[in-house]
């Protein structure tokens, strides 16, 4: 990126002086081998075979290597999911909202709820963060400015909505019964998952509300009502149930059980 910066010579003659900015070509070598070599080894715990990891991986950097940030879409990513299709059983897909760590350790040593953590690409990325510039040729994970749209942002956009495009028959998703909105407005659940549900694939959705206490009132809360209602007009089923944190922080650690009890 060049800059103009104007020097007084003499008092009143000026000299227009060319400052060009480079990235250190050093700095960005290790930012992008440190990016693959975490994105290598994520894959391969997943598990999957180091060339299937490395095949990901140069579809992956496609989508944003040598691009402005803000150029990065959802549609940047076409190439990745179509090349990468989910495995699990769609009928057990658990989506979440404002219970990440709770929900992702529940699901993650079982085999009756997948959440998009238990599938590779969520697994791979999740906790990530990378991007490129224009101009350059590796992948930045310490200089993004993460302006509106972004790799990341638009890759876990993309992610939510196929995410929810698959799922099928009956579905769930964890909400926290202690706050004020357990189905709160701008997550991704509710602007780019339940939008693409579809009452042709999906039979019904099951809110697990998280509570430290059953009380039997907390599924009546106003914004759980307004996801009722959202139900009924697409036509898919609804219900709630309360589950104590206790309970589900034991059948994890047991890595069995009922979560509903």
């Amino acid at each position: 990126m060049a800059s103009k910066k104007a020097l007084p010579i003499s008092g009143t003659m000026t000299v227009m002086v060319i400052v060009v900015v480079l990235v250190p070509s050093a700095l960005l070598l290790d930012q992008t081998v440190e990016f693959k070599k975490t994105f290598m080894k994520k894959c391969k715990e997943f598990p999957e075979e180091e060339a299937i990891c490395e095949a990901k991986f140069e579809i992956f950097v496609r989508a944003y290597v040598g691009k402005k940030e803000t150029d990065v879409t959802e549609d940047s990513y076409n190439e990745l999911f179509d090349n990468t299709p989910f495995k699990h059983p769609c009928e057990k897909t658990m989506f979440w909202s404002g219970t990440h760590d709770l929900a992702t350790r529940f699901t993650k040593k079982r085999d009756d709820f997948f959440s998009v953590g238990d599938t590779l690409l969520g697994h791979v990325l999740d906790g990530l963060y990378w991007c490129g510039k224009e101009g350059t040729k590796g992948t930045f994970i310490n200089d993004c400015v993460g302006d509106d749209p972004n790799p990341v942002l638009s890759f876990w956009v993309k992610m939510s909505v196929k995410f929810a495009e698959y799922t099928c028959d009956d579905t769930y998703v964890m909400l926290d019964g202690e706050t004020e909105q357990p189905f709160f407005p701008g997550t991704a659940f509710e602007e780019d998952e339940i939008p693409y549900l579809k009452s042709s694939t999906v039979k019904s959705l099951t809110v697990i509300l998280v509570v430290n206490e059953k009380t039997g009132t907390k599924c009546n809360n106003e914004s759980l009502k307004n996801l009722n209602n959202i139900m009924k007009g697409k036509n898919i089923g609804y219900a709630c149930k309360e589950v104590t944190k206790a309970h589900i922080e034991k059948c994890i650690k047991e890595g069995k059980g009922n979560i509903f009890e």
